[in-house]
C-alpha cells in the first residue's frame, strides 16, 4: 500500500469512530473526549484533518467555525469550493479567549479529557454499536500506536485483544483494502516491536489455517476475489504471499488465472506481456518437477498459447492434459470449442478450401 492509502484508511478510521459515537448512548461529555482524542490521534499523521471541518466535532465542542476569522491565535483557514471560513480548536488560544470573551458557554466551554493511546481504541471498540467493520480498522491501524511510542498500558491491550482477536473481525480484517500492507507470515515480522508481532500473529494464524477444502482461509479468500473479476487485487496479493510461500501451487494457479483473465480488457501491448509473463511462469513450473497440479498448468499454458493465437501448440496442451486424464472436463470443454470456432469460421467457399468436411459437397 502507498502511503496515501494508507492515509485513506485512518481517515476511514476516523469518520467511522465519529460517527460511531455521535450515536452511541454515551453521555455528551464522554462522546467529546473520545471524540477530541480521536481527533488528535488522526492529526498526529499528517494535517489534513486540522483543515476539515467536522459538522460532528462542531456538534460536541471540539472544533468551532466561524464565518469571520475571531480573535486569538491557533485559527485555521478552511475552504470548501469557493467558500471559506475559520476554524480553531478546543484547547487552542483562540478557544481560550472565546470562553474568556461569552462567545463560547455552557458544556462546550469546558476542556474534554484526552485519553490514553490505550484507552481510545478500548472505549471505540467497546460503544454499543461498534460493528466488526470498525473494530477491523482499529485492528488494522492499532500497531500504529504502539510504533509511535505511546507507552504501554499492558491491562488495556489485553482487554483489546480479546475485544479484537475473533472470526469475526478476521473476516472483515481480510475482506479490508486496508489490510494489504500487513504481514503474511510470523517469519515476515523478525525485526519488528514484540507486541506488534504479538498483534498480527493472530490475525496471521487464522488466515493461513486450511479450510474444510485444504487451502487456506487466505488462499480461499484470493479464490472468491477471482470469481469476483478484481483481478488485479488477485495478481497483486497471490505474489506477494508467493514470496512467503513459493511453493503453493493454488496460489501459483490464481496468480496465472487472473493475468490469463485480465487479458480480456486490456490493450494489445498489454496483453502480449502478460501472455508472455504466464508462459514464461508456466513453463518454469512444469519443468521444475514434482508439480502435484500438473494438468492445470498444461492446461493453462494451452490457455495463454490461444491467447498467442498458436493453435496447434495449444490443442497439443489440451490433448496432453486428456492422456494424464481422460475426464479433465476443463480441456475437454476447451477442445470442443476450439472445433466449434473452426467450423464456425468456415466462409462456405468449398471451392476454395482445401480442409476435410462434412460441408463439402461429395464428387461423383
Amino acid at each position: 500500500m502507498t502511503e496515501q492509502e494508507v492515509m485513506k484508511g485512518l481517515d476511514a478510521l476516523t469518520v467511522m469512530t465519529y460517527n460511531r459515537t455521535d450515536k452511541s448512548s454515551l453521555s455528551f461529555a464522554e462522546k467529546r473526549d473520545i471524540l477530541y482524542s480521536m481527533y488528535c490521534f488522526r492529526c498526529v499523521f499528517d494535517d489534513s484533518e486540522l483543515k476539515r471541518a467536522s459538522n460532528i466535532l462542531i456538534k460536541y465542542g471540539v472544533s468551532f467555525v466561524f464565518a469571520d476569522k475571531p480573535d486569538g491565535d491557533g485559527v485555521t483557514e478552511i475552504t470548501d469550493g469557493d467558500k471559506k471560513a475559520y476554524k480553531f480548536d478546543v484547547y487552542s488560544p483562540a478557544f481560550e479567549a472565546a470562553v474568556r470573551n461569552k462567545i463560547i458557554t455552557g458544556e462546550k466551554a469546558k476542556l474534554p479529557q484526552k485519553l490514553t493511546m490505550f484507552e481510545l481504541p478500548l472505549k471505540v471498540v467497546s460503544l454499543d454499536d461498534a460493528d466488526d467493520d470498525l473494530k477491523a480498522l482499529w485492528y488494522i491501524y492499532f500497531p500504529y500506536v504502539i510504533l509511535m511510542g505511546a507507552p504501554i498500558e499492558h491491562d488495556l491491550y489485553e482487554q483489546l485483544k480479546q475485544k479484537l482477536c475473533n472470526p469475526g473481525v478476521f473476516h472483515k480484517v481480510l475482506g479490508s483494502r486496508y489490510s494489504e500492507n500487513m504481514f503474511v507470515t510470523r517469519e515476515e515480522m523478525s525485526g519488528e516491536h514484540p507486541l506488534v508481532c504479538d498483534w498480527y500473529g493472530e490475525f496471521i494464524d487464522w488466515k493461513n489455517q486450511k479450510t474444510e477444502k485444504g487451502v487456506s482461509r487466505g488462499v480461499a479468500f484470493l479464490q472468491r476475489r477471482l470469481a469476483l473479476g478484481d483481478y488485479d487485487y488477485v495478481m497483486r496479493e497471490s505474489e506477494r504471499m508467493l514470496d512467503c510461500f513459493p511453493d503453493d501451487e493454488e496460489l501459483m494457479l490464481l496468480n496465472i488465472a487472473a493475468r490469463m483473465s485480465k487479458c480480456a480488457s486490456v490493450d494489445f501491448e498489454t496483453r502480449v506481456k502478460l501472455l508472455s509473463e504466464n508462459f514464461s511462469l508456466i513453463n518454469d513450473i512444469i519443468t521444475s518437477g514434482n508439480v502435484k497440479k500438473y494438468n492445470y498448468f498444461l492446461y493453462y499454458r494451452g490457455l495463454t498459447r490461444l491467447g498467442m493465437q498458436d493453435m496447434d501448440n495449444a490443442r497439443a496442451d489440451f490433448m496432453s492434459c486428456l492422456k494424464i486424464d481422460d475426464k479433465f472436463e476443463p480441456a475437454i470443454m476447451m477442445l470442443k470449442g476450439m472445433e466449434k470456432a473452426q467450423q464456425t469460421d468456415c466462409s462456405d467457399s468449398c471451392s476454395n478450401c482445401d480442409k476435410a468436411c462434412d460441408k463439402k459437397p461429395s464428387r461423383g
